[in-house]
């Protein structure tokens, strides 16, 4: 529980110090379940969301071109008249003009932002939290009595007391209670020095396992930490460590599944073909018992349904089984198309484990370049965050992870497949396949194509990295879009093409519909595909 009651007190005494009587300029949302205030001289993001909630001050902050929401319209040019922290809560209020309130319920899952006017909701930021409509101030519960009682020196007594104390206190106030205990102290005062440290202005950013955790009191000697001095920018750093680590994290997980499954898959079938050739070598060889027998055709009665002759290939006899429907020619007949069915059966699997090897040579190469990287318990905390060589050494395994990815999701999202020139061309199969081959299966520097004006499949063109699209490929791409489109009928079609860099979903579109920033229109006749 990073944002605790007392974070919002230093947040409280910032805000008041350093920018009393600001002004409200916009309030909006390019994030998930994270809200901005842009005021007079800075920039306040608010993140109402699990496994994190925050409010961290900016100096900056880069607006996004789509997908912003302007919210809170109502405090546009509101000024900040006053703030407080409710006491014994994580719960923030600014006071605005015009009768306006502005609460930040920093409560972890139940997180949100409500705006009140003259005491009365008007607005959620989370309009499902529909408990909050009825929202009233309620401090927390704080029994000083609870203060003078004896307290076993164990971390679950100590914790048990302290929320019979108040619910603000939680796990890390317990332990830090109990160092102060296990000096000399009693618990009251224990406690009463545990919130005289919490008010410090230094605070610490640890690194937990795969966690980036704030404290606000100095972490066990075994946790790697740094120091920092100012309530904003440790706020700062705490959520660039915490997206850098949840980043690391995320593709590191993503990584080990999809380079370690191709390398898993192709040792699984590798070691299945090598098998079989193994067995088939090892196999009495059926030309020769075909040779046997024609060579003992005078010695084999007719109906029998094994013979035994003289090996002229190995020492001793061998045991021969028959069809006793069939001839002794016929039988060796059998025995010579058995030898012909093993021969090209060898052939095929020894051509084709050539083959693998390769494929897993490269998958192991590719398994063993992810695993240089550091996993993210390993992954080293410095005191401008986490190491930038261990971060950039991710990011160029991650493109090689988005192509191998690519390359999953054609088996995942099977499409409508061409070729031309030695170029793939896929078309989606409906309007919800089409934003897949898009969205989730192109790269961003592939040719995307579809019929202007009406409703249609979107079609891509793989390009080839340091070559030119012949015009031949892009014309057959368009008639291919211009006929698995409302217009296949129609004489000449007009296609739009543009890299897929330059196509995006707008919030609320259709499956299928998209926007398109970049184009350029090519006419074509319909092509029906063969």
């Amino acid at each position: 529980m990073h944002f605790h009651h007392y974070t919002l007190v230093h947040l409280d005494r910032w805000l008041q110090s350093e920018h009393s009587g600001t002004r409200i300029h916009r309030c909006f949302s390019q994030n998930r379940n994270e809200l901005v205030i842009e005021l007079d001289e800075t920039f306040l993001r608010v993140g109402c969301h699990t496994p994190l909630t925050f409010i961290v001050p900016s100096d900056e902050y880069a607006k996004a071109r789509k997908n912003v929401v302007e919210l809170f319209p109502q405090l546009t040019g509101a000024k900040v008249l006053n703030t407080r922290v409710v006491p014994n809560e994580r719960t923030w209020i600014w006071e605005l003009s015009d009768g306006f309130e502005l609460v930040f319920k920093m409560h972890g899952i139940s997180a949100n932002i409500i705006l009140l006017q003259h005491g009365v909701v008007v607005q959620l930021f989370n309009s499902q939290r529909a408990e909050d409509l009825s929202y009233e101030e309620t401090p927390g519960a704080f029994h000083p009595e609870a203060l003078n009682q004896s307290v076993e020196h164990q971390e679950k007594a100590v914790l048990d007391a302290l929320r019979s104390v108040s619910m603000i206190f939680e796990k890390r106030f317990a332990k830090y209670v109990l160092d102060r205990m296990d000096a000399g102290v009693s618990f009251g005062e224990a406690v009463n020095k545990t919130i005289e440290m919490a008010k410090n202005d230094s605070f610490y950013i640890a690194k937990d396992r795969e966690k980036a955790v704030f404290y606000l009191f100095p972490p066990d000697a075994s946790l790697p930490s740094i120091q920092v001095r100012g309530i904003v920018p440790a706020l700062q750093m705490f959520l660039k460590c915490h997206y850098q680590m949840s980043a690391y994290r995320a593709q590191f997980k993503a990584g080990d599944k999809l380079f370690k499954k191709p390398f898993e898959k192709f040792t699984k079938v590798h070691a299945s073909y090598q098998k079989n050739i193994d067995q088939l070598r090892s196999e009495r060889n059926p030309e020769e018992i075909g040779h046997i027998l024609m060579a003992n055709l005078h010695a084999i009665e007719p109906g029998v349904k094994k013979v035994k002759l003289a090996d002229f290939y190995q020492e001793g006899d061998i045991t021969i089984k028959l069809d006793p429907a069939k001839s002794p020619q016929d039988n060796a007949a059998k025995y010579y198309d058995k030898h012909r069915q093993r021969k090209a059966k060898l052939t095929y699997l020894e051509d084709q484990i050539g083959e693998l090897e390769e494929k897993l040579l490269t998958a192991e190469m590719d398994l063993i370049d992810f695993r240089t990287l550091v996993p993210p318990a390993d992954l080293v905390l410095t005191p401008n965050g986490f190491d930038p060589e261990q971060l950039k050494a991710m990011k160029q395994v991650t493109r090689k992870l988005a192509s191998a990815q690519r390359e999953e999701a054609r088996d995942k999202y099977p499409f409508r497949h061409f070729k031309k020139s030695g170029y793939d061309i896929f078309i989606g199969k409906n309007a919800k396949n089409s934003d897949e081959l898009s969205f989730k299966f192109a790269a961003k520097t592939d040719l995307w194509l579809h019929v202007k004006d009406v409703p249609g499949s979107h079609v891509i063109i793989r390009q080839k990295p340091g070559k030119d699209l012949p015009h031949e490929v892009l014309e057959y791409a368009a008639s291919l879009a211009a006929y698995f489109s409302k217009r296949k009928t129609d004489t000449l079609v007009p296609v739009q093409y543009t890299p897929r860099k330059f196509i995006r979903k707008r919030k609320g579109d259709p499956p299928g519909l998209v926007a398109v920033d970049r184009e350029k229109v090519i006419m074509v006749e319909p092509l029906k595909p063969e």
